[in-house]
């Protein structure tokens, strides 16, 4: 359990920041910045493959 100074110190973080509030947190960066990465590798890689997939060109086969 967490002492009641951290309670309060994290308590004046989140209610005085313009952020939003996923930002918030001191450690938010450190778990949003490489979601955020992995999600546009995930969302842009498909998205290359749609023009081959239009022209009907397969992928080669070694």
């Amino acid at each position: 359990m967490p002492s009641p100074q951290r309670i309060i110190e994290l308590q004046k973080i989140f209610q005085h920041s313009k952020k939003p509030l996923w930002m918030r947190h001191p450690r938010s960066a450190f778990y949003l910045y490489p979601f955020w990465g992995l999600f546009a590798v995930a969302v842009v890689s498909p998205l290359l493959y749609i023009p081959n997939a239009i022209m009907g060109i397969k992928a080669k086969k070694n």
